[in-house]
C-alpha cells in the first residue's frame, strides 16, 4: 500500500435532517483522524526507531507509519502500531530513509494529511564494550578500525585510532590521515551529525581519553564515525562506537530533542 504526500485541506461536513416535528438536526459527521504531528527519528544500527506525538482525538485506534527513499513522492506503508514508538528493522546501513506516520479512527478512517515532518535516517553500524590496550605495552591490540569494526595494531596502516599512556598521560591518536576531536562530556547517543571537515579538529591527532567524553572522527575517505570512552587505565580503555557507512553523510544519531516541535 503507497500514499502519495499531498497537503489536502480537511473537509468539515454536517448533514440536515428533518425532524417529527418539521424542525431541522445538525448531525456532526465523524471526521478523519487529525495529522500526525511531532514525528522524528533515532539512529540505530541496521534499524531506526520512529517516535512521534499521540493524537488528542478520543478514538484513535492505531497509527501506520509509511516509509521511502526520498522526502517526496509514494510513501509505502510498512507497519503499524497502537502508539509510538515503532522499530523500522528493514533497513540497510548506509542508506537513507524518509519517514511518515498517519493515525487511523475505529471508524477505519485515516488522516488525510501525511505528517509533514522531514523525517529522515540513515542507520548505521555501533559496537560496545571494545577494549584497547595500551600501545606501548601491547600495540596489537591498541588501535581501532572503524571500518572493519575489529582491533588493529597501533601501527597498522589501516588503523584508525591507538590508545597511549607511555607518557603518562591517557591518550588517543588519530594516525593515517584520520582527524579527531573532543565533543566533551556527552552521552554518545547525543552525538547526533559530525561537524564539517574543517572545524575544530585536533591539530595535532591528539585527544586526551577522558571516561565519560565522546569524540568524533573523520576518515580520509569522508567517514564520519563517533567513540565515547567509558572506562580508562594505564592498561587500556573501554570504548562504544558507531562508524557512517555512508560517505560524506554526517548523520549519526539525531537528538531526540533536535527533531521534536
Amino acid at each position: 500500500m503507497a500514499r502519495s504526500w499531498l497537503l489536502a485541506l480537511g473537509l468539515v461536513a454536517v448533514v440536515f435532517t428533518a425532524g417529527c416535528n418539521g424542525e431541522d438536526h445538525i448531525i456532526s459527521v465523524d471526521n478523519p483522524p487529525h495529522r500526525v504531528d511531532g514525528v522524528y527519528s533515532v539512529t540505530g544500527d541496521d534499524q531506526v526507531t520512529i517516535y512521534w506525538r499521540e493524537n488528542q482525538e478520543s478514538d484513535i485506534d492505531y497509527y501506520k507509519v509509511y516509509r521511502n527513499s526520498a522526502p517526496t513522492g509514494t510513501f509505502t506503508l510498512i507497519g503499524s502500531s497502537d502508539n509510538p514508538p515503532f522499530v523500522d528493522a528493514q533497513v540497510t546501513n548506509g542508506t537513507t530513509y524518509y519517514y511518515a506516520v498517519a493515525a487511523v479512527d475505529r471508524q477505519g478512517q485515516e488522516s488525510e494529511e501525511l505528517s509533514y515532518e522531514n523525517a529522515f535516517d540513515t542507520p548505521r553500524p555501533e559496537g560496545f564494550g571494545v577494549t584497547l590496550t595500551d600501545a606501548a605495552v601491547t600495540p596489537t591490540t591498541a588501535g581501532w578500525d572503524f571500518s572493519a569494526q575489529l582491533r588493529r595494531s597501533s601501527t597498522d596502516a589501516l588503523t584508525d585510532i591507538y590508545y597511549d599512556a607511555s607518557s603518562g598521560s591517557f591518550l588517543v591518536h588519530a594516525v593515517n590521515g584520520v582527524k579527531i576531536q573532543d565533543a566533551g562530556y556527552v552521552a554518545l547517543i547525543d552525538v547526533d551529525f559530525g561537524p564539517p571537515a574543517d572545524e575544530g579538529w585536533s591539530t595535532d591527532g591528539i585527544v586526551e581519553a577522558i571516561p565519560g567524553h565522546s569524540f568524533i572522527v573523520l576518515t580520509p575517505e569522508g567517514h564520519y564515525a563517533k567513540f565515547e570512552v567509558r572506562s580508562q587505565s594505564a592498561g587500556g580503555i573501554v570504548i562504544d562506537w558507531a562508524y557512517q557507512i555512508d560517505p560524506n553523510n554526517p548523520e549519526l544519531a539525531p537528538k531526540i530533542a533536535r527533531k521534536q516541535p
